[in-house]
C-alpha cells in the first residue's frame, strides 16, 4: 500500500480568506500578551503551489521513483543575521515577535523563506511552448507551519529580498553534507503536520462578511515556539473536539481537601482505564499501596525493578487521587528522555490534559500564556484555576524556571530516576525544598545500595521531620555492621519503600531470544565493496585533518547499503540485472525476482528463512534502517506473495494505526510487518507477532531494543524469537561490536542521550580514528575473504545456516 504523501495541498485557502486576515481578530487579549506573536493575527497563507503531489495511488513498487528525503540535520536553516548583520536578531520564535513586525509579515509582498529544504531541476514549458528547465526550491516559509511547504522556482520567490544569499547557503550547505541525504527519504519529519494539540481559537471575517475561525496549533514534535495559526479545514476535526471540551470545563478554585485515612480502601481488582487498559495484579498492588501512604500522608519510594511499569502505577494512582475529587495540578519531574514516553503513557491510560513544561524561554512563555490558566471573558487569569491537571517537566526545569512552578500549591509530585537527589547538596534539592509540595513520591529502580548518607539524603526530602539531622542518623547507621543495625534500618524504609523483581511478579513473561546470523557477502557484493573502498582508497590512506571526515562518513554509508543490497547503491541495478542476463533467461518470469535475492546476502537468508517461519505458523516483523531498503523488501515479498503491512516515517497515525490494527486482528492474514526502526520504534504494540528481523542495526543499540520491545512486552503470551542479520568480516561487524560495547557501557549514559538521536549524530560521534579503524578492518575482511564463502552461503538450506553461521 502507498504511504500517503506528508504535504496537505496549501491552495485550500481562498484568496479572500488570506486578506480577510488583515482585518482585526475578534477575539480578547490575553494578560502578558503584549509580546507575543501567536496571540496576534494569523498570518496570510502562502501563494498556492501549482503542481501538487498526485493523490493516494496503488503501486507495485516504488524503488524506482526519485523520493522525497529529508534528514533533520539537513534543514538549512537560515537565519537572517547569518545573511544580513542587520537584521541580528532574527526568528527566535512567534512569541518575540513585536507588534510591527507582525503587521510587517501580513503586509509584506510575499511570504519570507526561512529554510529551504531541497532543490530539483524540473522541465517547464514556456508560454511559446519552448521547454526549458527551471531549478526549484522545497521552502519553508517563516511564521507559517509545514503544511505550507512547497516547490518554488527563484522568480516565484523573489519577493524575499535576500533569497539569492539564501539559496547560496543551501547549495554550499549541501555540498558539504551530500553523504547524508541517503539516510531518509523525506524532506522533513511528517510528525511536523501531525496536530499534537490546540491552544486557542480566533474569529474574524472574510471579505464577503462570511466568518472564519483559526486554531492556534502545537505540532507534533516541534517546540511550542513553532506553533501557528491554521483555518478550521486544514485541522483535523477530531483534535477540535477535543479542545473544545477542554474549554467547556468550569475553572475551579476551590480547593478540595484530602480524604481522612479512615476513607481508604483496597482496590480488589482493576478498574478500566482509559483504552480498555487494566492493571496487571503486582502493578494494582503497587497502586493500592501509594493511595495507601497518600491517605496516610506519608510520603514514598516506589522501586521496583525496570521494566514493571513503575510509570503506569504512578499515573494511573495520580488518576485515582483525581477520582477522588482532586482534580490537581500533579508535577512529575524526569529525564528529558523519559518525557516522551511519560506524555504517551498520561494521554494511553487517562482523560487528564498534561501538559509538558520544557524547551527555550519563548516555549515556555508560550505554556504559560496558553496552557496553564482559565481567564475571565476579558483574557485576565483567574488565580488558582488551572488549566491543565498535570505538568511534565525536566529537572533542568526546575533549576532554571522556578518561579513560575514555584507559585503553584503542587497536591502531588512524582520524580522519576530519584537517585539524582542522592547527593545531599545538589541544586536541585534545594530547588525542590522551595517548592509547595503536598505529597511526594520518588520512583528509582536502584534503590539505594551505595552508601548511608546518600539514602540520608533521600530520606530528609521526603520526610525532613522524621529525619532532621544527618549526624544522628549517621551515629547509628553509619557504620553498618551488626545484623541488629540493619534489621532497624530495614524497620524503617518497610513502610515508606516498595521494591519487587521481574522474576517475582511476572512469572509468565514469555522468554526471548535473540540470535545474530552472520551473513556472507554474495561476490556481487564483493565487488562492490571493493569497489567503494578502491575508489575511497586515496584520502582512506591518507588520513589528514577534520575536513576528511564527511567523505569519510560518505564512504560508511555506501559500505552500509553495500551490505544491506547493493541496488542501493545508484546505477548498480541496471549493471547486475545485465550481468545476470548473462547467466540466466532474461525472459523467465522470476527473471528481476532471481536477480534481486540473489545480489545481497541478507536477501538470500530471508529467501530462506520466510517459507520456515511460515510453514510453523509465525508472524514476523522485519526492521530496517533505511526506507528505500524496506522498498525492496516490499518488493520482494509482492513477488513472493506475501501478505504484509508496512509503517516508515511518510505513514501518518491514523493510517499507522489502521496498518496495526489489520496486522493484529485474531484472523488477520498478514504475515510480515515491515517497519523502520526509528519509525516503528515508538510506542507501537505488536504482539500479535512473536518473530523479528533486524535487517540492519541503529548505531544507537537503545533503538533496537525498543524495536525488538514492540513484540517482547507484557501481554506476550508466546516466546519471541530475534534475528539479527550481521555481514560476516566487512564493517557492518565492526560497528555492531562498537554499538554492543556501547549498550555494555553504564545505561546512565545512554538514557541522559535523547531517544531521537539522528542515524547521523550517532556515527559523527565517533572519533575520525575510530571510523578509519572500521573502515580498514572492514576493508581487510572484504578483501581477504575467499570467493567461494559467498556462493557457499548462498547454497546452504536454511537449517545449516541456522547451525553453523549463529550465535545467541
Amino acid at each position: 500500500p502507498k504511504p500517503k504523501s506528508s504535504k496537505k495541498s496549501s491552495n485550500k485557502k481562498p484568496d479572500s480568506e488570506a486578506s480577510a486576515l488583515k482585518k482585526k481578530v475578534n477575539k480578547g487579549k490575553t494578560e502578558g500578551s503584549e509580546n507575543s506573536d501567536l496571540d496576534k493575527t494569523p498570518p496570510p497563507s502562502p501563494p498556492p503551489e501549482e503542481d501538487e503531489d498526485p493523490g493516494v495511488q496503488k503501486r507495485r513498487s516504488s524503488r524506482q521513483v526519485k523520493r522525497k528525503r529529508y534528514t533533520e540535520d539537513l534543514e538549512f536553516k537560515i537565519s537572517d543575521e547569518e545573511v544580513d548583520d542587520a537584521d541580528a536578531a532574527g526568528r527566535d520564535s512567534p512569541s518575540n515577535t513585536s507588534q510591527s513586525e507582525q503587521q510587517e509579515s501580513v503586509d509584506a509582498e510575499g511570504p519570507v523563506v526561512e529554510k529551504i529544504m531541497s532543490s530539483r531541476s524540473i522541465k517547464k514549458q514556456k508560454d511559446s511552448g519552448e521547454e526549458v528547465e527551471v531549478e526549484e526550491f522545497y521552502v519553508k516559509y517563516k511564521n507559517f507551519s509545514y503544511l505550507h511547504c512547497q516547490w518554488a522556482s527563484v522568480e516565484d520567490l523573489e519577493k524575499d529580498k535576500r533569497i539569492q544569499q539564501k539559496i547560496k547557503r543551501f547549495k554550499a550547505k549541501q555540498g558539504q553534507n551530500k553523504f547524508l541525504s541517503e539516510i531518509e527519504d523525506e524532506l522533513f519529519n511528517p510528525d511536523y503536520v501531525e496536530v499534537d494539540r490546540i491552544m486557542d481559537f480566533a474569529r474574524s471575517t472574510d471579505e464577503r462578511g462570511e466568518p472564519v475561525t483559526h486554531y492556534l496549533v502545537k505540532w507534533c514534535s516541534l517546540p511550542y515556539e513553532d506553533s501557528t495559526w491554521e483555518l478550521r479545514q486544514d485541522i483535523d476535526q477530531a483534535k477540535i473536539e477535543e479542545f473544545e471540551k477542554l474549554m467547556s470545563r468550569e475553572p475551579e478554585t476551590e480547593r478540595v481537601e484530602r480524604p481522612p485515612a479512615d476513607d481508604w480502601k483496597k482496590s480488589e481488582s482493576s478498574r478500566e482505564y482509559k483504552n480498555n487498559n487494566k492493571l496487571r495484579e503486582y502493578q494494582l498492588e503497587g497502586v493500592n499501596w501509594l493511595l495507601f501512604n497518600w491517605y496516610n500522608m506519608r510520603n514514598c519510594i516506589l522501586a521496583d525493578e525496570m521494566g514493571l511499569g513503575k510509570t503506569i502505577q504512578s499515573i494511573t494512582f495520580l488518576y485515582e487521587i483525581y477520582l477522588k475529587g482532586i482534580h490537581g495540578p500533579f508535577l512529575v519531574i524526569a529525564p528529558l528522555s523519559t518525557i516522551p514516553n511519560w506524555e504517551r503513557e498520561f494521554r494511553t491510560w487517562t482523560e487528564l490534559n498534561v501538559v509538558v513544561y520544557h524547551g527555550s524561554q519563548a516555549s515556555r512563555r508560550t505554556i504559560q500564556l496558553y496552557e496553564m490558566y482559565f481567564k475571565d471573558p476579558q483574557g485576565r487569569v483567574i488565580k488558582g484555576s488551572y488549566k491543565f491537571h498535570a505538568i511534565i517537566t525536566t529537572f533542568e526545569m526546575i533549576l532554571t524556571d522556578c518561579p513560575e512552578l514555584r507559585n503553584i500549591p503542587w497536591r502531588c509530585v512524582v520524580i522519576d530516576e530519584a537517585h539524582r537527589l542522592k547527593n545531599r547538596n545538589c541544586k536541585l534539592l534545594e530547588g525542590l525544598k522551595m517548592m509547595d509540595l503536598e505529597h511526594k513520591v520518588l520512583l528509582t529502580g536502584t534503590p539505594l545500595q551505595n552508601t548511608v548518607e546518600e539514602l540520608f539524603s533521600l530520606l530528609h526530602f521526603l520526610e525532613p521531620s522524621r529525619f532532621p539531622s544527618e549526624t544522628t542518623f549517621m551515629q547509628e547507621f553509619g557504620d553498618l555492621k551488626t545484623e541488629e543495625q540493619v534489621q532497624k534500618l530495614q524497620a524503617i524504609l518497610k513502610p515508606m519503600m516498595l521494591r519487587r523483581l521481574k522474576e517475582d511478579v511476572e512469572k509468565n513473561l514469555a522468554p526471548k531470544e535473540e540470535t545474530i546470523i552472520e551473513v556472507e557477502l554474495t561476490n556481487i557484493q564483493k565487488k562492490y565493496y571493493r569497489a567503494i573502498l578502491e575508489k575511497n582508497f586515496t584520502f582512506l590512506s591518507k588520513g589528514g585533518g577534520q575536513a576528511n571526515v564527511p567523505n569519510l562518513l560518505n564512504t560508511m554509508m555506501e559500505l552500509r547499503k553495500c551490505c544491506n543490497h547493493p541496488y542501493l547503491i545508484n546505477g548498480a541495478e541496471e549493471k547486475i540485472l545485465e550481468e545476470f542476463k548473462e547467466t540466466h533467461n532474461a525472459d523467465s518470469p522470476d527473471f528481476q525476482l532471481q536477480a534481486m535475492i540473489q545480489a545481497a546476502g541478507k536477501l538470500v537468508l530471508i529467501d530462506k528463512l520466510l517459507p520456515k517461519l511460515k510453514a510453523g505458523g509465525h508472524r514476523v516483523l522485519i526492521f530496517s534502517q533505511m526506507v528505500r531498503c524496506l522498498d525492496i523488501l516490499e518488493d520482494y515479498l509482492i513477488q513472493r506473495r506475501y501478505p504484509y503491512e508496512r509503517i516508515d516515517g511518510r505513514v501518518r497515525g491514523n493510517l499507522r494505526q489502521a496498518a496495526i490494527d489489520r496486522f493484529s486482528k485474531p484472523d488477520s492474514d498478514r504475515f510480515v510487518f515491515l517497519l523502520c526502526t526509528r519509525a516503528g520504534g515508538l510506542g507501537i504494540n505488536l504482539t500479535a507477532a512473536d518473530t523479528c528481523i533486524i535487517f540492519d542495526s541503529d548505531w544507537n543499540p537503545q533503538n533496537d531494543l525498543q524495536a525488538q520491545a514492540r513484540c517482547h512486552r507484557i501481554g506476550q503470551s508466546k516466546s519471541v524469537k530475534i534475528y539479527r542479520l550481521i555481514t560476516r568480516n566487512s564493517y557492518e561487524r565492526e560497528m555492531f561490536d562498537k554499538a554492543s560495547l556501547k549498550l555494555g557501557l553504564d545505561k546512565a549514559v545512554l538514557q541522559s542521550m535523547s531517544g531521537r538521536e539522528s542515524a547521523a549524530n550517532g556515527v559523527q560521534q565517533l572519533s575520525k580514528k575510530e571510523i578509519e579503524d572500521l573502515l580498514r578492518k572492514g576493508a581487510y575482511g572484504a578483501l581477504m575473504d575467499e570467493e567461494d564463502e559467498g556462493s557457499k552461503f548462498c547454497e546452504e538450506d536454511i537449517d545449516q545456516i541456522l547451525l553453523r553461521r549463529t550465535h545467541t
